[in-house]
């Protein structure tokens, strides 16, 4: 069958390549690691996730760290497709730079061109294609999304058999929601494509090398009451970034750090910040500290190592974020353990007709009429019997 393909057959490697995306990162595996229950996945996730949960996360099968290994021939594939892409990118540079050499008609300029594309900006501009595809797939596995939820919607709403106006009424509602989801990754596409293009021309002007607007990886914590929070290797967390996302991808890195501490957040203000902190810098968590202190100091107000973002901008994009960088997150964000705790008995006053659920405990230190206490609420003996010898009721 091989021998029979033609050499010159051209494949888009689109379709291809989505069947090499790791299910819990979304994007192309890198260093591809297989469970005992054959389902494929990017070292660093499937050992993140099998830690966590001890479970794989497409079949729910039971795992630990011993049933996943290296995938050495798929491995081997990925790396060739992705030579066979960076070849045909880098082909069409040069293919482009050399269209724009034969346009001049003096053979020391042409020349003087070549070398220039050759070393430069074929290199840069092949880059520059290989993100841009990469950003063009994932955008497109998102609208694929938003269509198939669309798609369960209305099948669900037809099995609910409902009145002919009723049906046509949530139908539309349905359908005027998924236009604007559509239209509003569009219109997000067409922003970031043209951020690309400024991006790159302004790299260009300014150094005419390599593009940098590629995914990067960062360093994330959370700035809290003077502490930074680590994750469970006593290091900051790392997250990557690529070139179309905002500040606001680095929201869900407070979940990991928080619940580390049994703890998680309240609520999220409308100040939150996102202070970038140049990776080559002390990033020591006392020398963090002293920076971010003294942000509003006269003194820092030429500081280029520190950089405050808002969370709608997209770093790569427009600020050149290094890898390595330090992303500080801090401002309004208030976390469950800074919510007073209220007894039951409070609960139950303020909502008497809803179905309440609670744990109790006994007390054995606290006596009323000569008995022990034996119906204290989880809030109360978490807090106003933390310290003393409390047994838990079983109804």
């Amino acid at each position: 069958m091989a021998t029979s393909m033609s050499a010159n057959c051209l494949i888009s490697p689109e379709p291809l390549l989505e069947q090499f995306n790791c299910p819990i990162c979304l994007n192309i595996m890198k260093d591809v690691w297989v469970t005992n229950c054959f389902h494929r996945f990017c070292e660093n996730c499937i050992k993140e996730s099998v830690n966590a949960s001890h479970r794989c996360p497409l079949c729910n099968k039971g795992l630990q760290q011993e049933d996943v290994q290296r995938d050495a021939q798929y491995n081997s594939l990925l790396e060739t497709i992705d030579k066979a892409i960076q070849d045909a990118e880098s082909q069409k540079a040069k293919s482009f730079a050399n269209q724009i050499v034969n346009q001049i008609g003096d053979n020391s300029v042409r020349t003087i061109l070549e070398e220039l594309f050759r070393d430069t900006l074929v290199t840069s501009l092949a880059n520059h294609l290989t993100s841009e595809n990469d950003m063009r797939s994932r955008y497109k596995r998102k609208k694929a999304d938003i269509e198939q939820t669309f798609n369960r919607a209305i099948v669900e709403l037809q099995e609910k058999k409902l009145p002919k106006e009723q049906y046509k009424r949530e139908l539309e509602e349905k359908t005027d929601q998924f236009r604007q989801e559509i239209n509003g990754l569009d219109e997000e596409i067409r922003n970031v494509q043209i951020l690309f293009i400024e991006a790159y021309k302004n790299h260009l002007i300014e150094h005419v090398s390599n593009f940098g607007a590629v995914s990067t990886q960062v360093r994330v914590t959370l700035w809290k009451d003077d502490h930074l929070y680590m994750n469970k290797d006593g290091q900051y967390l790392l997250k990557l970034m690529r070139p179309e996302d905002q500040m606001t991808v680095l929201l869900s890195a407070l979940d990991e750090l928080l619940t580390l501490k049994s703890d998680k957040i309240s609520k999220l203000g409308d100040v939150v910040f996102f202070t970038c902190i140049n990776p080559f810098n002390d990033l020591s968590e006392q020398a963090v500290i002293r920076q971010l202190r003294r942000m509003d100091t006269d003194d820092d107000d030429n500081n280029n190592d520190l950089l405050t973002v808002s969370r709608n901008c997209r770093p790569i994009l427009e600020h050149k974020l290094l890898r390595g960088t330090l992303v500080v997150i801090h401002g309004d964000i208030l976390l469950e353990s800074e919510v007073p705790k209220q007894c039951f008995i409070q609960t139950f006053n303020e909502n008497p007709n809803q179905e309440h659920l609670v744990d109790y405990f006994e007390c054995k230190q606290c006596v009323r009429n000569g008995q022990p206490l034996r119906w204290i609420c989880q809030s109360c003996a978490s807090v106003c019997h933390k310290s003393k010898s409390i047994l838990y009721r079983d109804l």
